[in-house]
């Protein structure tokens, strides 16, 4: 009797598994790699999301972007500016707002500190803007 083929298929099935493992892995880099529109735009929609949600931005903790709310209306947003289905918008937003959580929160609070300051000064409406930096 030849024994041979059942270790070949051993094998086979020991490196297609260790193939799938490694290529899971490298999908789950890719998806966590954004471009700097996208950091830029996942910003946006985290910062506008948590104004929405909490009265005060600059005040909102860490745990203002693992609110689910938060999160599923960032995902939308950031769906729609990034023309991205929304599951994998959703979750590159959780991702991003998991992996950059001080950044997030230190960007929106600075957006809000500085929204609406020209607003406040006499005359101001004829001043030139100054936009926002990302």
């Amino acid at each position: 009797m030849n024994t041979q083929p059942p270790k070949l298929w051993a094998l086979a099935a020991m490196v297609t598994l260790m193939l799938a493992r490694a290529g899971g892995a490298l999908g789950q880099q890719a998806e966590s790699a954004m471009s700097g529109g996208q950091v830029s735009a996942a910003k946006s929609a985290l910062c506008s999301a948590i104004a929405s949600k909490f009265p005060n931005p600059a005040a909102a903790g860490p745990s203002a972007l693992s609110d689910p709310s938060v999160l599923s209306t960032a995902a939308s947003s950031f769906a729609g500016s990034t023309h991205m289905p929304l599951p994998s918008a959703t979750d590159m937003i959780k991702n991003y707002a998991t992996q950059h959580a001080s950044d997030i929160l230190g960007s929106c609070a600075a957006s809000s500190a500085t929204s609406g300051i020209t607003s406040k000064i006499p005359g101001s409406g004829s001043l030139p803007t100054i936009p926002k930096l990302p």
